[in-house]
């Protein structure tokens, strides 16, 4: 996180009041095993028993050849407006490497990694790690990056439902902040390693910020310092709402126009605090504020991004509002750098804090539980309306319907070496489907390690008759292609084109859902072809369905021939099913010989 420095009487005149609703909740911790939450089914619950399998997925060299957006991504046009093409000189001094690979039941989760191969001789030399190792009763997922200058994160492989609460356990934390009252521990500085120099580059501040040269050719060193001094930050991002697919690593400025709400860590160097306060942190048992540089400097952040500054000016940076909630202003966002906890890094992983967000009707919860300093265990939870007085979080609408253009604009760049403006940035039937990022997902910025686990994504109960074969286990004969799995059949989306299905070209095709228990089934509904989009005449055409109580006996309870609908209902008398087949007899009603299934359902009425 990276807040502009200034005066607290100029934070404070800036400050607006957007209403909100907090609550803080003094409790016991939540028993570890119990994944129940009211008024939420759970469908995926990744606790880590299983060793993360990488699939060998290699190291990638990313080239900017795509890159997510054309202002501040990490070969983005704004630097080269701003610096000039010294700039671009910086950016090729080094090589960028990214590896991905699937997590979880059915690659629910994709894992995001970013390293630097800084003499470009195709050897990254200090890579960052995602691994699974037991703690205590646990198996934890660890993050590991051991330069500031590489970045892991966890994300959905798939877009988060229109709602849904997402959460997770942190259970170590060591990404900078004091132990045991001091910055310098562990041989390290603020949780950076004293070894050589850290720095921002070659995304630095803009060219106008104070405190260095400006100058892009600057060497390595005599850029601004991550580790102490004027820019001194270390930090983690607890769980954070972007508003993009796919998210992985990439530079700390272009973040900052990427996300929409977020819980994070900002471990300030006192070098950075300097003769300020550095912000102030909420005491949730009294409702009181006391100064940052007074407290152990592992804060917990809890706020919004607002509207952009359309036109920051020569040397600025594209960035958004931010908006910080707290229990001592009742949940009410101000734009004043203020902290809502601290953790207690020194108490884990005996005690663990749960982070989680959840998006309704009318806006976003941000809610983390644990024992924090000064105010003890207690859960904290913030309520923010979408729209507050005309203030929105950035790019809130998941669909078009949700938003009607208000808030509209240019995004103009007049720089010293190059203008340029990005139009419509946020314009009427435009949509920002949600994704969830947990970790280090800067790469010049940030450094050390954490563990997590029981990361759990929850949608609202249904009443009466819930799809009882959604999210389940999927196998089949085989796939068309890698994305085109089983597991694609029971994700409960038909919209996600068209690989959002299963496919098979086998000489003897068929697809098998295990529910994991009997349940009693009395209807099995199945998605073909054209439900998703594609050809009507490739719908499955003749198949049998059957069921199962033990994935050996199998009875049919439909055989459709010569079908041609979209969409194919089943009913039968109820019976206790555990396992669902499709065997595929003939899978279209033209020359096509490949099945399509884009999704199985089954119901108890």
């Amino acid at each position: 996180m990276r807040t502009r420095r200034g005066s607290a009487a100029r934070r404070a005149a800036m400050a607006l009041l957007l209403t909100s609703s907090a609550l803080t909740l003094t409790s016991a911790p939540a028993q570890a095993d119990d994944p129940t939450r009211p008024g939420w089914t759970l469908l995926y619950n990744e606790n880590f028993v299983n060793p993360i399998n990488t699939g060998n997925a290699p190291w990638v060299r990313d080239d900017y050849s795509q890159p997510f957006d054309t202002i501040m991504d990490d070969p983005g046009q704004w630097y080269r407006n701003d610096y000039g093409p010294a700039w671009t000189t910086a950016l090729n001094s080094f090589s960028t490497y990214r590896k991905e690979f699937p997590v979880g039941q059915n690659g629910w989760l994709t894992a995001s990694l970013s390293a630097r191969d800084w003499n470009k001789d195709g050897n990254i030399e200090a890579p960052p790690t995602l691994t699974t190792q037991t703690l205590g009763s646990e198996k934890v997922a660890v993050m590991n990056v051991p330069d500031h200058t590489g970045g892991v994160i966890l994300r959905p492989t798939q877009k988060l439902p229109d709602y849904y609460r997402i959460e997770y356990k942190l259970k170590t934390l060591d990404f900078g902040g004091k132990r045991n009252g001091s910055i310098e521990y562990n041989g390290r500085t603020n949780g950076y390693s004293n070894t050589g120099c850290k720095t921002q580059h070659p995304w630095g501040e803009g060219e106008n910020s104070p405190g260095w040269s400006g100058n892009p050719s600057a060497p390595y060193c005599e850029w601004q310092d991550v580790r102490r001094g004027t820019y001194g930050y270390n930090g983690f991002h607890f769980l954070s709402i972007v508003d993009f697919a796919d998210p992985a690593p990439r530079n700390n400025h272009f973040w900052h126009y990427r996300r929409k709400v977020l819980m994070d860590a900002f471990s300030q160097h006192p070098d950075r605090v300097g003769s300020g306060t550095g912000g102030r942190v909420c005491n949730a048992a009294n409702n009181t504020y006391y100064n940052y540089r007074d407290g152990n400097f592992n804060t917990v952040n809890m706020w919004i991004s607002g509207m952009p500054n359309w036109n920051p000016g020569p040397g600025g940076l594209a960035g958004n509002s931010q908006w910080f909630m707290t229990p001592c202003s009742g949940g009410v966002a101000e734009q004043q750098l203020s902290s809502a906890a601290e953790l207690q890094p020194e108490l884990m992983p005996n005690e663990f804090y749960t982070f989680a967000i959840e998006r309704d009707q009318t806006g976003y919860v941000l809610e983390v539980t644990g024992n924090f300093a000064r105010s003890g265990q207690r859960t904290i939870r913030m309520h923010r309306p979408f729209v507050v007085n005309n203030n929105p979080i950035w790019h809130y609408n998941v669909k078009a319907g949700e938003y009607n253009g208000q808030f509209n604009g240019n995004l103009v760049q007049n720089d010293n070496n190059g203008s340029t403006t990005w139009s419509n940035q946020w314009p009427a039937g435009s949509a920002y489907p949600d994704y969830f990022v947990i970790g280090d997902l800067y790469t010049n910025v940030y450094e050390g390690s954490a563990s997590l686990t029981d990361v759990r994504l929850y949608v609202p109960q249904t009443t009466g008759n819930p799809n009882l074969a959604l999210n389940k286990t999927a196998t089949a004969d085989s796939s068309c292609a890698a994305n085109e799995g089983p597991a694609k059949a029971v994700n409960g989306s038909v919209s996600g084109g068209n690989a959002d299905k299963w496919c098979s070209l086998g000489s003897n095709k068929w697809l098998q859902v295990d529910m994991g228990s009997n349940q009693r089934v009395a209807k099995i509904v199945l998605k073909h072809s054209a439900a998703g989009g594609e050809q009507a005449i490739w719908n499955t055409r003749d198949f049998d369905v059957q069921v199962s109580t033990n994935g050996t006996s199998w009875t049919n309870v439909a055989q459709p021939r010569g079908n041609t609908a979209n969409i194919t209902t089943h009913t039968f008398t109820q019976r206790d099913v555990r396992y669902i087949r499709v065997n595929v007899l003939a899978p279209t009603s033209n020359s096509d010989t490949a099945a399509r299934i884009y999704e199985l359902e089954a119901y108890a009425s």
